[in-house]
């Protein structure tokens, strides 16, 4: 049976309900999600909606509707009559996920590199210098990561192609987040985001794609490991 996120330990939403300018439907989704990167909410663990709008300070219904919008991304599964849980990945389903983010990114990259201009190269190293300077806070770091990524794949054009990178990255956040913070190693050398940046001013497509995939599935066994096996 899965466990129940008490009210004791629910993440602090001070951060998250620090911002008032977001609806709140926004601030149970940011703060459910951050309670997933941070590790405070683990895959099978159930989340009791009227705990979590006590702590925002909210209604329930938008955190009804933050959980639906977090079940169209793969990320929470609502059970009738039962609630929602955070959605669960096997071993080998994480495994597949990540080859699939890895073809997905590298094809993004690759229909990019005519796009991308000396704007967007600095936008990318300014993303780079934040999650260095974060790489001690693992749920900052893994935001600039992720704006990383969704930028450069934004940069292809595809919208369909940005919309099914990002979710699948949001699948597989819980087991990133496991492994991230059981090793505290965000980068690995000859496969870290400075070397896609440097392969994006050579202008070599082939090169690109080829990097941005080793990138996306370096460790792939080590982070399913954190993932149930049949």
């Amino acid at each position: 049976m899965a466990d129940t996120l008490t009210k004791a330990a629910l993440p602090s939403a001070d951060k998250t309900a620090a911002d008032r300018t977001l609806s709140p439907v926004d601030l149970a989704y940011n703060y459910i999600l951050e309670g997933i990167v941070s590790g405070t909410l683990e895959p099978g663990m159930r989340i009791p909606t009227e705990s979590v709008a006590d702590e925002l300070g909210v209604s329930r219904m938008p955190v009804r509707d933050a959980l639906r919008r977090l079940e169209g991304d793969g990320v929470v599964t609502i059970f009738v009559n039962r609630g929602a849980s955070i959605a669960e990945y096997s071993y080998d389903q994480v495994i597949e996920l990540t080859e699939m983010r890895g073809v997905l990114e590298g094809l993004a990259a690759r229909v990019a590199l005519d796009r991308i201009t000396d704007d967007d190269l600095e936008q990318l190293t300014h993303l780079l210098r934040l999650m260095d300077k974060s790489k001690n806070d693992l749920t900052r770091w893994t935001s600039y990561h992720d704006d990383f990524h969704n930028y450069l794949t934004s940069l292809s054009g595809r919208p369909l192609l940005m919309q099914q990178t990002k979710r699948i990255r949001l699948m597989l956040r819980p087991y990133f987040g496991r492994y991230f913070a059981s090793t505290n190693e965000t980068e690995v050398p000859g496969l870290e985001h400075q070397r896609i940046v440097d392969t994006i001013v050579k202008k070599d497509p082939d090169e690109l794609e080829r990097v941005v995939r080793a990138h996306a599935q370096v460790n792939v066994l080590k982070v399913a490991s954190f993932a149930q096996r049949p």
